[in-house]
């Protein structure tokens, strides 16, 4: 959410005049993406914001009860908690590609102790570093906060209430210069003179309120076999959200004022709680989009036992354990859509020689844009497009298996795929991830083991102990022995009441597990 105030406010309060030399760096990025539009700017922003993605330890396991809604609504109707009432859980993620602090030089321990200062580089004294390659660049932030909510399983029924808040940022196939020429400025003679022509650029971000109800219901179950569907359906309240897209970009720097722009084709939205003519802050309406969020998913259940469960109240179920389960699911469908405090602009295939591009200077939000449509339409009004957009959820596809090796081991295993539904729409990165993991009632050990983007291995860690759970899926960031281009660490407080707390009495003294289950139907099954 500070992000987004950071953006605008950061577009609207450059000027010339007693600069410190953060000030100066920044004046340098802004300088060297605004050929690309406002769109570019937020990702050399976050970098410095390095404040996991899906939080494997605390949505996979028999105990996630209503943490595990956000993979697969269906999996409510197969936890070992019939009532599972979330007090507050938090998830930090942030990636990119393109700068990065060495593990040599600073930890993330580093940071935290008071007094800290970052180490500098160079003759012009930085921050960070960058990767010397020309690989695109690929930046994500997600942070999520759940609020209270709950999952109650009875019998064949499953419900759940969740309340969250909801940043996510995501920046892809942004081209490798760009993070140059922000970091060195335009003066950077290796990359002068050179032609550049860069194509498909999307960045968006977008934070939002959501509350969801969701709903299960095991739809088969017979002998040892057993599928059940879930769905949530979520209302959302948009706070802020910035979207842009360059489909081709064509350009040559020439010196450190002057920019020849030979094709610009690219759109940029924004809806920011700020006032673009003065840059005061505005909370009226708090909200600035709404929409709606729809995931749904399936769970197949080989169970161990043959079993017809008997009860009275919730508390007497029982838990039925499995050999594996494997889930399906599709989440985090929908858009906000923002059309109060919002403008759409619009640069359809545009040129400009840029001259002087170094002495401009502004007031305000709604100046810097006039001024950009003025140099390349030659009109301050003509970028305009409109006052509304939407903007996607970061919506994937999802597969969950999770074995049952012996008493308290699991192995469990995800993959998780991007799809765009929607034309501009958060990215959410590719995972796959193998879990094992240990698990008690009272304690649960979990060691993900993944893949980020198809691309970055990494190794993680999550514990829990009775209501609290903590982890991380990139532990070298906390062993100092990977590069800091990044965060992730989630945790989560719960209060959680198991099945079977009291246990079901009968005066039948034929009654077993099985009952219910003819001798023919009992002899295709073996017991384990």
């Amino acid at each position: 959410m500070l992000i987004c105030y950071c953006i605008v406010l950061f577009l609207a309060s450059i000027n010339h005049q007693k600069r410190t030399s953060v000030d100066r760096m920044q004046i340098r990025i802004y300088l060297s993406l605004r050929l690309t539009g406002v769109l570019l700017v937020f990702f050399l922003l976050f970098q410095n914001s390095a404040k996991g993605q899906e939080m494997f330890g605390v949505t996979l396991g028999n105990y996630s009860g209503v943490n595990g809604i956000i993979i697969n609504p269906a999996t409510m109707t197969n936890s070992k908690n019939y009532l599972d009432i979330n007090v507050f859980s938090a998830d930090f993620f942030m990636f990119n590609n393109a700068y990065y602090l060495p593990s040599a030089d600073v930890s993330i321990y580093d940071i935290m102790k008071p007094g800290f200062e970052f180490p500098t580089y160079g003759e012009k004294q930085q921050n960070l570093l960058y990767y010397k390659n020309q690989k695109p660049k690929q930046a994500t932030v997600n942070i999520r906060m759940q609020g209270p909510g709950a999952m109650y399983q009875y019998g064949k029924h499953a419900f759940g209430l969740t309340t969250s808040f909801r940043y996510f940022t995501s920046g892809n196939n942004i081209a490798w210069e760009m993070p140059i020429f922000g970091y060195e400025s335009l003066s950077y003679e290796p990359l002068q003179n050179t032609a550049f022509n860069d194509y498909s650029i999307d960045i968006a971000t977008s934070a939002w309120f959501q509350l969801g109800l969701s709903y299960a219901y095991n739809i088969y179950n017979y002998m040892d076999q057993s599928i059940s569907v879930g769905a949530t359906i979520s209302k959302l309240w948009g706070y802020a959200g910035i979207y842009g897209e360059v489909d081709n970009v064509d350009y040559i720097v020439l010196d450190d004022s002057t920019i020849n722009i030979k094709n610009l084709d690219g759109k940029a939205g924004y809806a920011v709680p700020v006032d673009y003519n003065n840059n005061d802050l505005i909370n009226d309406p708090l909200f600035r989009g709404s929409g709606l969020g729809v995931d749904i998913g399936v769970l197949y259940v080989k169970k161990k036992f043959v079993g017809t469960q008997r009860w009275k109240h919730a508390s007497q179920q029982q838990f039925e354990d499995y050999v594996y389960r494997a889930g399906f699911s599709i989440i985090d469908i929908g858009r906000v859509n923002y059309k109060n405090n919002a403008q759409l602009i619009d640069y359809d295939n545009v040129s400009a020689f840029w001259q002087n591009f170094d002495t401009i200077s502004y007031d305000n939000v709604n100046q810097v844009v006039q001024e950009i449509s003025d140099v390349f339409y030659g009109d301050p009004n003509a970028s305009y497009a409109g006052n509304s957009f939407k903007i996607g959820l970061p919506t994937a596809v999802s597969l969950q298996f999770d074995y049952h090796y012996s008493k308290n081991i699991y192995f469990g295993a995800i993959w998780i795929q991007p799809v765009r539904l929607n034309q501009h729409t958060l990215r959410r990165p590719a995972q796959l991830a193998i879990i094992p993991r240990y698990e008690t009632k009272m304690m649960e050990i979990s060691v993900p083991i993944s893949l980020y983007n198809y691309r970055y291995p990494r190794i993680g860690l999550a514990f829990r102990y009775s209501f609290f759970t903590i982890g991380t899926e990139r532990l070298g960031t906390y062993l100092a022995i990977s590069d800091l281009n990044g965060l992730d660490i989630y945790f989560s407080f719960k209060i959680s009441f198991g099945k079977g707390t009291y246990k079901f009495k009968s005066h039948n003294k034929c009654y077993n597990n099985e009952y219910g289950y003819s001798d023919k139907e009992k002899a295709n099954f073996k017991k384990k």
